[in-house]
């Protein structure tokens, strides 16, 4: 038997909610087919960020033109090597690393006992110096002393020969007289040779007192170079007495020596040292950074064309990225750095390739701020120095500014109506 099929009954179609958006989400794909650049926010939004890009890009741009800049800078300070003046042990050390200290606080301490011995020598050698002295002093005395005397013999010589040539010229005059009387026959033969014996008489005496004041005199010659050499023996001694004064200041200074002590303010720092320790002359213990500071750049020999002492600078620390630090130029060094190297290069010799050489300069802080108690050498830092003053340069960026910023509005109007109509 065959199978007779049913007709089949009219499928009613059921309302399901949300049929009727389907033309809207039609409308909605078509719409987000077209391209990004049709849509008004974006535009809207692309404009804005080219006009800010193009305010930021006049700003580097005028800052480019009026400042120059450099990373390779670095915090710069006076860094004092402490070391001692004598060899000995060390029996105390009073600070520690990192530690602030003023000038004079105690620092280390060497054992004294071999310079106070030293000092106790040099003090006994100039007593013994002393001694000689007052010993040479007391002969010259002596010596004047005896050369007075020998004046007054030399004196009281001369005198008596004066007296005696005063007799001697008086015989000679009454035996010229008793000569004349004698050949009258005036006076007696025994008279006339008496007076001739007087005469004799008279002038041996004159000759002997001439002979007492030569003798009188080469004693007194005598005596005055004794006395010269007695003076110049207190001259040598008053010469010891000062050399062993000085040997006992030095021995006095050896004692100061043992006790090291801060030569200027500043920060403790590389310490070296430690209690027992033996150290000798000129060993470095310790460094000593001093509080004041600087920053010395090295700037491209290009960059100091209009690079002047004196001018502005503004300086960032790595340290302290927040915060910037105002200076100025103090110097410029009078060569590159490479020059004063260790090892200077020599461009005479071989291949020679050009290389942009660096300059330091010094830049100096205009204020002393908290932070800088913690700024320290080789600290990296970033300077900004204002080498023009860049009024033109203003006006020419600003106009060009102004023009780009005109340019993109006016073409972002135009997109605009040209995507609405």
């Amino acid at each position: 038997m065959s199978a007779i099929e049913a007709p089949e009954k009219p499928r009613t179609q059921i309302a399901r909610p949300g049929r009727q958006d389907r033309p809207v989400r039609s409308e909605q794909k078509a719409e987000t087919k077209r391209g990004l650049f049709y849509r008004p926010s974006v535009v809207v939004a692309v404009a804005v960020v080219a006009i800010l890009a193009i305010i930021f890009g006049a700003r580097m741009l005028f800052h480019s033109f009026t400042h120059e800049s450099t990373d390779d800078a670095f915090i710069d300070s006076h860094i004092i090597a402490v070391g001692p003046k004598i060899a000995g042990r060390v029996t105390a050390v009073h600070v520690n690393d990192n530690q602030p200290v003023k000038t004079g606080d105690p620092l280390v301490d060497i054992d004294p006992a071999d310079a106070m011995a030293l000092l106790a020598q040099k003090r006994a050698a100039v007593e013994v110096a002393e001694a000689k002295l007052r010993s040479a002093q007391s002969a010259a005395e002596q010596a004047d002393a005896h050369l007075g005397t020998l004046h007054a013999a030399y004196e009281s010589a001369a005198a008596s020969a004066a007296a005696a040539a005063a007799d001697a010229n008086k015989n000679r005059g009454d035996l010229e007289r008793n000569t004349q009387l004698v050949s009258r026959g005036a006076i007696s033969k025994q008279d006339f040779e008496h007076s001739s014996i007087d005469t004799q008489a008279a002038q041996a005496t004159l000759d002997s007192k001439k002979k007492q004041m030569d003798a009188a005199a080469a004693y007194m010659k005598e005596s005055e170079k004794s006395a010269q050499a007695s003076h110049t023996q207190v001259d040598a001694a008053r010469a010891e007495v000062d050399e062993a004064e000085a040997a006992a200041k030095q021995a006095q200074l050896q004692v100061g020596y043992t006790k090291i002590t801060a030569p200027e303010d500043g920060r403790i720092t590389n310490k070296a040292v430690e209690p027992g320790a033996y150290v000798q002359v000129g060993q470095s213990l310790l460094a000593l950074v001093t509080p004041e500071v600087w920053v010395t750049a090295n700037f491209k020999e290009t960059q100091l064309r209009d690079m002047r002492p004196g001018q502005q600078v503004r300086i960032a620390v790595d340290a302290y990225p927040d915060r910037l630090l105002r200076g100025h130029i103090d110097s410029i060094q009078a060569g590159s750095g490479a020059r004063f190297s260790l090892l200077p290069p020599e461009n005479a010799t071989g291949n020679y390739v050009k290389v942009v050489q660096r300059v330091p300069v010094k830049i100096v802080f205009d204020e002393q701020p908290d932070v800088q108690r913690v700024l320290g050498p080789g600290m990296s830092a970033v300077p900004d120095v204002k080498v023009k003053s860049g009024f033109g340069v203003a006006v020419t960026v600003g106009v060009i500014a102004v023009i780009a910023i005109f340019l993109v509005v006016v073409a972002t109007a135009l997109w605009l109506g040209r995507i609405r109509g």
